[in-house]
């Protein structure tokens, strides 16, 4: 019985100090504390130095920049200049007086003759303060004597005027040289003129001209060369406020490249202009 109650306490024991010794922790670790990294050494190896000088920014700033900035100045300044061409003319060479009207109970010959020019009428023409001339020519490469001419601007007043057996208005043009002693009248009906002469010779130039309202897109054209300049700054100072001193200080230095290069821009876009 002693024997029993002996085995019983030894084997319950053991049982204890083997569930005792598994629960310890176990050390699973080895190697010096010196070889393992935490997230903060690993993001501060990968930041980037801001003060860092980087070439390829600087000459972006230095040259590509100045110079697209400069191109682009020069075309639209020689775009506007083309939109703000608001000058029309147009000329014919011996009309044919082929038509009559009775003015003043005058029998006279015209000549109805197309020129391409804005279809504005006399009264648009003087209520928008623009420009309008028209001019007859005859002459005699022989003899200057034969030379004279008739002509009429918008200054003139266009309240002047006769009227036809047909109800027809005309506007009386001076005259001069070897057509002083003759009548010359006129009418704008759109793009078409008519002119009236009792003048039997050869009449052998007819010419138009005057100027039209500005554009909106000569208008807007003009304005946008004023800010490439400011959008440029704009950049200089957009750079060094994001910690970009490589452009920036390239845009610095691409003030100095800029007027060569929007010299060579005029000078090639030019040539360009010209020819269209």
């Amino acid at each position: 019985m002693t024997d029993n109650d002996g085995s019983w306490w030894e084997s319950d024991k053991k049982e204890q100090s083997s569930q005792t010794s598994s629960d310890k922790p176990k050390s699973v670790f080895s190697g010096d504390v010196s070889s393992f990294s935490t997230p903060e050494s690993v993001n501060m190896a990968q930041i980037k130095d801001p003060n860092k000088f980087l070439v390829s920014q600087f000459l972006v700033g230095l040259i590509l920049i100045p110079i697209i900035a400069s191109f682009l100045m020069s075309f639209i300044i020689l775009s506007s200049e083309r939109a703000n061409d608001n000058w029309y003319y147009d000329g014919k060479s011996d009309p044919n007086f082929d038509g009559s009207v009775t003015i003043n109970n005058e029998d006279f010959n015209t000549a109805e003759i197309y020129f391409d020019i804005p279809s504005f009428s006399l009264e648009e023409i003087d209520n928008n303060d623009l420009y309008f001339y028209t001019s007859v020519d005859s002459y005699n490469q022989g003899s200057w004597d034969d030379y004279g001419g008739c002509w009429w601007e918008i200054e003139d007043g266009f309240y002047s005027y006769v009227q036809s057996e047909d109800g027809e208005f005309w506007y009386p043009m001076n005259c001069w040289g070897s057509l002083e002693n003759y009548d010359f009248y006129f009418q704008k009906n759109g793009r078409t003129m008519t002119y009236a002469t009792n003048f039997e010779s050869q009449i052998n130039y007819i010419s138009v001209d005057g100027d039209e309202d500005m554009s909106a897109s000569f208008i807007l054209l003009s304005f946008i060369p004023f800010l490439i300049p400011v959008a440029y700054i704009g950049m200089i100072i957009w750079s060094f406020v994001t910690k970009k001193k490589s452009l920036g200080i390239g845009l610095l230095g691409g003030i100095i490249i800029a007027p060569f290069s929007f010299c060579f821009s005029m000078i090639f876009l030019s040539f360009l202009f010209w020819d269209a």
